[in-house]
Order: structure tokens, then sequence, then C-alpha cells
């Protein structure tokens, strides 16, 4: 008789849907059935809620509540919240989708008896680290080494032996043909004369913005036949830096060649519309924007910091700058819509790497891999 597969909670705070509630969407809705089944316990019923309802993954809305002399209670009560829902499934390991959202699954891992997995997507400080894992865990997985190993030389009692690198998977959609880009580019409204560049994510600063925008305007000063779109909003501010940044576009007198987007739900879909993706972070542990363009062959210049370089093969997929360097952007930039076939090689280069590096299936391969080894340690 076949075994039943093993329950899953994977726990998040998930105040807005963004790029880590994204992974945590594609990644419980990729385990192979037959060896674990997912459970998901959101602090906030919000976008994700109702995509995980939307997907058929069992959902349930807990608090999510950090300890401090002020909260005892509500942080008792949101340990004993995931604990109940983790003994209601009969879960076999507690999965927090990020440090924060861990440290009170860490202490419902403690209550039931039951493995606990945290993922690490942002850095912080030692005192961060420990603040947040002071439960104990059992396993820390890293979205790259560009994230992991500086935790592991800032905590290496905490990590250097307890946690390993798993990058995130992304989908590897169907390639439309050039009557399907263009359908994309006129349902967005972009010119079909030129090549567009697109920023795709969070519209905040460390993501790059302003660097973007600046090499917008160096570009359209130099008559460089190009547009620029913005896809994606200020979700954390409610919107106040994407409308500084139109702003900023209006008084320039660049608001005909740079086209703000907004927020989609379905921007991996709209990727295949843009010529090239920038992604000009100050600070990227790993970044869906980058994944999603190597699905859509899309070529990306992007930030040299935290794990671009381990998806962006610099000069076969894309190119490669500083961080902060307007300039330097730019010139990346020219340099590739000024060369359709460099850019198409690129762009199919980025895809086939997405393939064999980042699908969803090495990405759940990997990690069943790793629940395997921790339920056979039990």
């Amino acid at each position: 008789m076949a075994a039943e597969p093993k329950t899953v909670l994977y726990v998040a705070w998930a105040p807005f849907f963004s790029g880590a509630e994204r992974a945590l969407l594609l990644t419980a809705s990729h385990l192979d059935p037959a060896r674990y089944r997912p459970v998901v316990a959101l602090g906030t019923d919000g976008d994700l809620a109702k995509e995980f309802r939307a997907a058929g993954v069992p959902t349930v809305i807990t608090p999510i509540q950090y300890s401090g002399l002020a909260n005892v209670l509500p942080w008792m009560r949101s340990i004993w919240g995931i604990a109940r829902v983790a003994r209601a499934h009969r879960a076999a390991i507690l999965h927090s989708n990020d440090l924060p959202s861990f440290q009170p699954v860490g202490y419902a891992a403690r209550l039931t008896g039951l493995p606990a997995v945290t993922h690490v997507r942002f850095p912080d400080s030692r005192s961060g680290y420990e603040w947040f894992t002071k439960s104990g865990f059992t396993r820390a997985l890293f979205v790259s080494d560009g994230l992991r190993a500086p935790a592991v030389a800032e905590a290496p009692a905490l990590f250097g032996t307890r946690s390993e690198i798993l990058h995130d998977g992304v989908l590897l959609p169907e390639l439309p043909g050039p009557a399907g880009r263009l359908a994309l580019k006129r349902e967005l409204g972009l010119p079909e004369d030129r090549p567009t560049v697109v920023i795709a994510g969070q519209v905040v600063k460390i993501k790059g913005i302003w660097e973007f925008l600046a090499a917008a305007e160096q570009l359209l000063t130099a008559r460089v036949k190009v547009a620029f779109a913005v896809l994606g909003d200020d979700l954390k501010g409610n919107g106040a830096v994407r409308r500084e940044a139109e702003a900023h576009v209006r008084t320039r007198g660049l608001g005909d060649a740079v086209h703000f987007l907004g927020f989609r739900p379905d921007a991996p879909r709209l990727i295949p519309a843009f010529d090239l993706v920038a992604v000009p972070s100050h600070v990227e542990p790993l970044g869906n924007a980058t994944l999603e363009a190597m699905a859509a062959a899309r070529p990306v210049v992007g930030s040299r910091v935290g794990g671009i370089p381990e998806m962006v093969a610099d000069g076969v997929t894309g190119l490669l700058v500083p961080p902060g360097d307007s300039a330097a952007l730019a010139e990346a930039i020219a340099s590739l819509v000024g060369d359709p076939v460099r850019l198409e090689a690129f762009g199919q280069a980025g895809r086939a790497r997405a393939e064999t590096h980042f699908s969803m299936q090495v990405h759940a391969t990997r990690l069943q891999g790793i629940y395997d080894a921790i339920t056979a340690q039990r």
C-alpha cells in the first residue's frame, strides 16, 4: 500500500501580494501530491488567500504576531493558533515563508514537536537573525548564495550547518510568436515602432526606480529610439513612490515615452510584450522579475548585487552593471536595443537557463528532497 502524503503547513503574514507571496503560491501548487500535501496558514485574508482558495489549497486565516512585552497575550494566541492548525491538519512539517513570520512558527513547532523550516528571503543583522530564530529551527533555506554567504559570516553558529540554498522557481509559459507579442503591446498601449524596456515589480527606491528613470532620460535626450515602461506599484506605501515617479516624469517632459502600467497580478503573462527587462536593484536577494524575464525569453540588464549574478549569465543571457549607476545602466540598455540579433540571442539563452536551473520542476524536486531528509531523520 502506498504511503499517505505528508502535510506541510506553510505560514506567512502576507499583508500584500508581492514576490515572496508569489513564490509561496507557486511552491505550494507544485508539490508532488503523492508525496506532500500543502496547507496554508496566513496572517492576512487578502490577495494571497484568494489565490490559494482559487487553487484549491486548504487555507486558514490565523493571527501572526511577534513577541514583545506589550503584546504577550496576542503573541501566545498566535503560537497556539498555528499549533492548532498544525494539529487539525496532522502536519508533518511547519514551513515559514520568510524569517519574520517564523518567530511564532518556531514556538508552535516546539509545542507540537514538529520540524520547523524557514525561508530566508531578505538580509538582516546578526541580532535580527537571532531574534527571529530564538525558538530554534530545523533548516533555513536561503533564496541565493548572495544572501546566505553574508548571513553565515554574520551568524555562523545559526546558519553554518543548518542552512542551504534553494533558488525560487518560475513557471515556463508557452512563448507567443510575433503576432502574440504585438497583441500584448497593443493591449498595454505600447509603441510598436521601437523597443520597450520595462522595470517590473515593486516601485521603490531599492529596486532602482530612480536609476531607471535617469537612464531613460539619458537615452531619450540622446535620441535613442526606445520607450520605457513601469509595470508595478509601491504596494507598501499605497502608491506613494509610484506617484512621485509619475510626477517626476511629467516634470521632465518624458510622459510620452515612459508608460506607467500599474500593478498587474498577471504580470508574467505580459512580460513578452517588452523587448528588454531592467532590474537595477540596490538590494536583491534573488528577484522574481529576473526569473520571469528569463522564462519569457527576455534579456535582462541587472545590477551586480545579491542573487542577480546567480541568474543572469553576464554577456550570455543579459548584462550586469554596478548598482546605483544610471549611466552604466543606460549604456547597457543602448548596446542591446541597438543590436536586435544579440537581443534575441540573449533572450533565448535566458529561457534555456530558466528551463535547466530555475523551473518549478527543478525547485519542487529540490525542496521535496529536503523535506524527505528532514522527515527521515525523525
